[in-house]
């Protein structure tokens, strides 16, 4: 029976692997003191929505002191995230409860984060309808940042792409152009402002990431599919071989 509850215990292992994992309620105090190492913030607008997709990602530098609570300067009005994310040193995801707080002109974010790496992403809409499309990102950061790096992709089918502060250095990538930006030694409460304007004559975003999602993860939700399968149907078969060898036993 032992043997039997714990290959029961397996499978159900197997069916779970994988997933996020949810932290208890956050609570309300972040730990002011903390200090990140390196953080880039991407900035895309029109990407797989109308919007403009966000993305924080980075590593503390008090690696010693996690598990710890950390809060980050969103948007104002930004209510929800697509992602909360803690890294693991394997690079796992374990996604997080948050709270998010309106303050005064901005939103902040609160998670427990398990390890001192972090991925946060979220949607949000700036943008007008009109042609000219405009909007400011204010890039700031609860903690001193040793290192800072930005990037704004231009969107497809957009032209007269401007930003200020100007960017002295680009980079293209699938069809994507980058505008990148460097900054040391950043104090905490630092604000540093984007102006992003450009013309776009469509409302459609750069990709539809709807369809290739439904691809990828067609794939490999197959993939993954057949694997679990196949370790369970081989943990039955060798549960059965003992269920009638003990029989077997008993009956002698």
């Amino acid at each position: 029976m032992n043997i039997m509850f714990s290959g029961i215990l397996l499978l159900l292992m197997l069916f779970t692997a994988g997933g996020c994992e949810k932290s208890s309620k956050v609570g309300d105090v972040s730990a002011p003191d903390l200090k990140i190492g390196r953080m880039k913030v991407s900035i895309w607008p029109e990407y797989d929505t109308e919007g403009v997709l966000v993305v924080y990602e980075g590593k503390f530098y008090d690696r010693e002191r996690f598990p710890a609570k950390a809060a980050f300067v969103l948007p104002k009005g930004v209510r929800d995230l697509t992602d909360a994310c803690s890294l693991s040193p394997k690079g796992e995801h374990f996604c997080q409860l948050y709270e998010v707080s309106q303050r005064g002109g901005r939103s902040e974010v609160l998670l427990k984060l398990p390890y001192p790496d972090f991925f946060i992403d979220f949607q949000y809409n700036p943008l007008s309808g009109s042609e000219k499309r405009e909007f400011k990102y204010a890039v700031s950061s609860k903690y001193p940042i040793e290192l800072l790096e930005v990037n704004i992709q231009q969107p497809l089918r957009s032209s007269e792409f401007n930003i200020t502060p100007a960017s002295s250095k680009e980079s293209e990538d699938k069809g994507f152009r980058y505008l990148h930006y460097t900054y040391e030694g950043l104090p905490q409460g630092k604000e540093i402002q984007f102006n992003i304007s450009y013309k776009k004559q469509d409302a459609r975003p750069s990709v539809d990431i709807k369809s290739a999602s439904m691809a990828n993860s067609g794939t490999s939700g197959s993939n993954r599919g057949y694997m679990i399968f196949l370790a369970g149907g081989i943990l039955l078969l060798i549960l059965l071989g003992y269920y009638r060898y003990s029989v077997n036993r008993k009956k002698e």
